[in-house]
C-alpha cells in the first residue's frame, strides 16, 4: 500500500459520523452533528479538561464493514488540545488544535469530502469528558448516563444512541474502550497508552 493510500484511509477514518449524518450545510465551527435530527453538541471554548494529560492512541474506526486504523497522539489540557494523527507506523496525516480561538486544522493532502476535526473531537469529549461538561455541551439533546464501572451511555428518550463500554486495563498498562454510535453506524476500539 503506497503511503499516498495510507494518508486517504488514515484520513477516511476521522470522517466517523461524516458518511452518516444528515445532509445539508455542515453545522458552525466548534459545533458537531452527534446524532441524527441534527442533535449538537458544541465544543466547549476552550477545551477546558480538568488536567494535563497526554497520551498516545491506536485507534480502529469500523464503519458498517469498512475498517480503517490510524495511530494518535493526543495532549489534553484546560486551555488547549491537540490531536496529531498518523497513519499506523507512518507519516503524519493532520494535527488538530483546539483553543479559546476555536479549532484549527492542518491535513497532509487533500481530506476526503465531509471531513470535519469537530467530529473527531466530539468523539474525544464524548468518551472522556466529566459528565458535566459533556451535558453543557449537548445543551441538553441527549441524556448522558455515567455508570460505576465506567460504561457511559448517551440516550434519547428510551433509545440507545452512544455507548462508550467501561474502560479495560491490559497487563502493559494499556487501556482499551470501545464507542459504538449506533444512530451513525460506526464504532471506535481506542487503545491508549502514556506515550514513550
Amino acid at each position: 500500500m503506497t503511503a499516498r493510500l495510507l494518508l486517504l484511509c488514515a484520513l477516511a477514518a476521522l470522517t466517523t459520523a461524516c458518511a452518516t449524518a444528515p445532509s445539508g450545510p455542515p453545522p458552525p465551527a466548534g459545533v458537531a452533528v452527534v446524532a441524527r435530527d441534527q442533535l449538537y453538541l458544541t465544543l466547549p471554548m476552550p477545551p477546558g479538561y480538568p488536567e494535563e494529560r497526554e497520551m498516545a492512541q491506536s485507534i480502529v474506526a469500523a464503519y458498517g464493514p469498512r475498517k480503517a486504523a490510524f495511530d494518535a497522539l493526543v495532549s489534553l489540557g484546560p486551555e488547549k488540545v491537540t490531536v496529531i494523527v498518523t497513519a499506523p507506523a507512518g507519516p503524519r496525516v493532520a494535527q488538530i488544535d483546539w483553543t479559546a480561538a476555536g479549532v484549527a486544522t492542518k491535513t497532509e493532502g487533500t481530506p476526503p469530502p465531509g471531513f470535519r476535526a469537530e467530529n473527531v473531537l466530539a468523539d474525544m469529549v464524548m468518551t472522556h469528558w466529566p459528565k458535566a461538561a459533556l451535558e453543557k455541551a449537548l445543551g441538553g439533546r441527549l441524556e448522558v448516563w455515567d455508570y460505576p464501572d465506567g460504561r457511559r451511555r448517551l440516550v434519547r428518550g428510551r433509545e440507545l444512541v452512544v455507548d462508550i463500554a467501561p474502560p479495560v486495563r491490559d497487563a502493559d498498562g494499556s487501556t482499551k474502550r470501545v464507542l459504538t454510535h449506533y444512530d451513525f453506524n460506526y464504532s471506535l476500539t481506542i487503545v491508549s497508552r502514556d506515550p514513550q
